[in-house]
């Protein structure tokens, strides 16, 4: 088979195929950050069953009422939270057609000065 190698810059390469097929390009690994460690959270169901929305809710409680004991020494850069939803049917579907939500906590003028 005749391929031939393109370098297209941005360490990507491209192969050309002679039959016309559009070659995919691949995203060079990246690198794992030094000391980059992720605290991962799953709040699943005993059973394997999907969860209610309570469920979801009393899950993210007892997450918060955890991480109670390191508010005083210990922040989080950013957390995101990834859901599948699915409808009465089992369909997959989006809560909001803009398919996500940055929620920024609010901050009292007493929490900005520490009083």
């Amino acid at each position: 088979m005749f391929c031939s190698l393109h370098h297209t810059g941005c360490g990507e390469h491209n192969v050309s195929k002679p039959y016309g097929k559009i070659a995919r390009t691949r995203r060079p690994p990246t690198a794992k950050k030094d000391g980059g460690a992720a605290f991962k959270v799953r709040i699943r169901s005993e059973n394997g069953d999907t969860l209610s929305m309570q469920e979801i809710r009393d899950g993210l409680y007892e997450t918060a009422r955890l991480l109670q004991s390191h508010q005083d020494c210990h922040r989080a850069k950013w957390v995101t939270l990834y859901l599948t939803v699915l409808d009465r049917t089992g369909k997959e579907i989006l809560p909001d057609p803009s398919g996500a939500w940055e929620i920024c906590p609010y901050k009292s003028a007493a929490d900005e000065h520490n009083a």
